[in-house]
């Protein structure tokens, strides 16, 4: 850090808080009637300097009530009690035009998707400048050193020269950084964090935690984070909270949530995250997150292995278990002493015939006059049955690869051969037959699955197109067979992209990939943006999947704890070139490259509770 971004903190009456949310209960409203309540009675303090982490599964109300507790709703979403006070003002009862003079200033936000939140069409020194003018009227050379400011305290090489480039001309992590500056832009009193380093590669994620606590530290701004990784929460936060169905059912000191969780809910996430120290081992949690809020009855019950007719008739409360610490359960003094235990994902001995060979291929990208080169010659082999790991971080060159796999890149040079066959570079130029056998998953689902289209719709395509032995009558059968495999019920077929979920919406990605029964699945990144429940659920269901059809997969991630969890071989890229590539154990025991060192110092310690062994 080579510079701090100061902040002055009102002073709260009778609290050292700067935000306190009181009975925070959101809804879903027709009329007078109430048909989903999806936040239940939630409370929280946001402290000077340190950080609150917000944990739970996709659609467990995490963004819902952070965005809420700022006085922001979505469309249909009613505040139907509650308070959330900054300093003498209470955000609920604000009119939108007041909270626009909030936002911004007082209160910062920074989404999951830096892409998504800046303007790819002006230089990040205007986006910069739009809410320094704005709130704190600057201008001139005042505005523009506060710019530089910015730039440097998040770390963002050559801030001059950065004021006149679009984000595009960024990487990721730095995209993230910009996005942060903004945030920070006007000092304000509190920051919500909404997933800002998912999607990351393993490097570049730890930069950008280790400047958000410093940041935090620096400024004194009380910090909200919202998060599905629990292990990064457990080394960040300084406190943390838990929520299940609308509800928080676990908060405390972040050491003591993760070490000793005392709700089963927080234990089965920490269970369930990729761990280096118990290689192909992956907890499940059975079921899905209810909907909406349970008011009669725990509402972990029908996916807890703790339950009883009492817990399943009854709504515990949430209590303190131990000082500062609370937690929804009615058998908490058993929780700790009972360690969850996961499975062992099955390993499939792969073919020595090459299924799949990438022959040094080279890849270039081209923007006007400017040509850059993304792949330099690179060979790899993908064997029968096989599923083989790619990391690296990002700019590495990994998607272009499994791109150009695909026939969605085409090669400067080099060839691609599936069975010792050459195949066209381009997938519109390859036989039906070989385009079932190659599909890929992306990691982005917003960007691959089609708005206007329904579940069955996404789904039906790919069964008529390569699902000869389906006949329109099975149609319906096949996909809640798809449906079912990735753990998402059958009334899901009606419903469009738009009301699912995240991770909702990478599984229906995944279902109609495997809808073709593919021999090589290529799968980029695809449980990044996915909580680790999901994300264990995946793990399993591709390694049962290749196990059982005898899929070879080729898996990019830059988490390595996943690919050590999923693949039996790997190979590390850095700019554009495989710099190692070893079995898996081998890797990981003994690596060889400076840069695979790298890597593997940046991953987190495993969240390991007590008395788990």
């Amino acid at each position: 850090m080579s510079a701090a971004i100061p902040v002055t903190q009102p002073e709260v009456e009778g609290s050292a808080s700067i935000m306190r949310v009181d009975n925070l209960t959101v809804g879903y409203v027709r009329g007078d009637e109430t048909d989903n309540i999806v936040v239940w009675e939630a409370d929280f303090t946001l402290e000077p300097g340190a950080i609150l982490g917000l944990a739970g599964e996709s659609g467990c109300g995490k963004s819902t009530t952070a965005l809420a507790a700022i006085g922001y709703r979505s469309p249909g979403a009613h505040v139907l009690s509650g308070s959330s006070r900054l300093g003498e003002l209470d955000l609920l009862k604000l009119s939108t035009s007041q909270l626009r003079s909030i936002w911004g200033k007082r209160v910062a936000y920074v989404a999951q998707s830096a892409v998504g939140a800046l303007n790819p069409a002006i230089p990040i020194g205007r986006q910069l400048a739009q809410p320094l003018v704005t709130h704190l009227g600057l201008h001139g050379q005042e505005l523009r050193a506060r710019q530089l400011e910015l730039l440097e305290a998040v770390g963002l090489p050559d801030p001059p020269t950065a004021l006149a480039r679009y984000p595009f001309q960024f990487s990721g992590g730095q995209q993230q950084r910009i996005a942060i500056a903004i945030a920070l832009s006007c000092k304000p009193e509190v920051l919500l964090l909404d997933e800002p380093t998912t999607g990351l590669d393993v490097t570049t994620q730890a930069r950008i935690s280790t400047l958000l606590r410093s940041l935090v530290s620096e400024t004194g701004v009380a910090a909200l984070y919202v998060s599905h990784d629990l292990a990064l929460l457990g080394k960040v936060a300084d406190r943390l909270a838990v929520m299940y169905a609308g509800e928080i059912v676990e908060i405390g000191a972040a050491a003591d949530v993760s070490r000793r969780p005392r709700h089963p809910y927080t234990q089965a996430l920490i269970a369930a995250i990729p761990n280096m120290d118990k290689p192909r081992n992956v907890a499940v949690i059975p079921g899905r997150p209810p909907s909406r809020v349970v008011l009669d009855a725990c509402s972990f019950a029908p996916r807890c292995s703790y339950a009883t007719d009492h817990t399943r008739e009854n709504h515990p409360e949430l209590l303190e278990v131990a000082p500062g610490h609370r937690a929804r359960c009615f058998r908490v003094e058993e929780i700790a002493a009972r360690p969850l235990a996961g499975s062992v994902l099955p390993i499939r001995e792969a073919e020595s015939e090459p299924l799949l060979d990438v022959i040094d291929v080279t890849c270039d990208y081209r923007s006007g006059r400017t040509t850059k080169t993304v792949l330099h010659s690179v060979s790899v082999t993908l064997r029968t049955g096989e599923t083989l790991g790619i990391v690296g971080e990002s700019g590495s060159g990994k998607s272009t690869l499994l791109r150009a796999v695909a026939g969605l890149h085409v090669p400067t040079s080099g060839s691609i051969r599936l069975r010792g066959e050459e195949l066209a570079p381009r997938a519109v130029k390859r036989s039906r037959l070989v385009r079932r056998e190659l599909q890929i998953v992306f990691q982005n689902p917003d960007s691959s699955l089609n708005p206007r289209h329904t579940v069955a719709d996404l789904l039906r395509r790919p069964i008529r197109l390569f699902r000869e032995d389906v006949s329109h009558r099975g149609e319906k059968d096949a996909m809640i067979e798809l449906l079912e495999a990735v753990k998402l019920p059958r009334n899901m077929l009606g419903r469009y992209p738009s009301e699912l979920s995240g991770g909702q919406k990478q599984r229906v990605a995944i279902a109609r990939a495997f809808a073709a029964r593919p021999s090589v699945l290529l799968c980029d990144e695809v449980t990044s943006a996915l909580d680790v429940s999901v994300q264990a659920t995946i793990l399993e269901l591709l390694a049962d999947l290749s196990a059982h059809f005898g899929a070879a997969v080729m898996f990019v991630s830059h988490d390595l704890a996943v690919v050590r969890t999923i693949t039996t071989r790997a190979l590390v890229m850095k700019d554009g070139e495989v710099c190692e590539e070893a079995e898996i154990e081998r890797l990981f025991d003994d690596p060889q490259h400076p840069y695979t060192r790298e890597l593997l110092a940046a991953i987190p310690e495993p969240l390991v509770a007590a008395g788990a062994g």
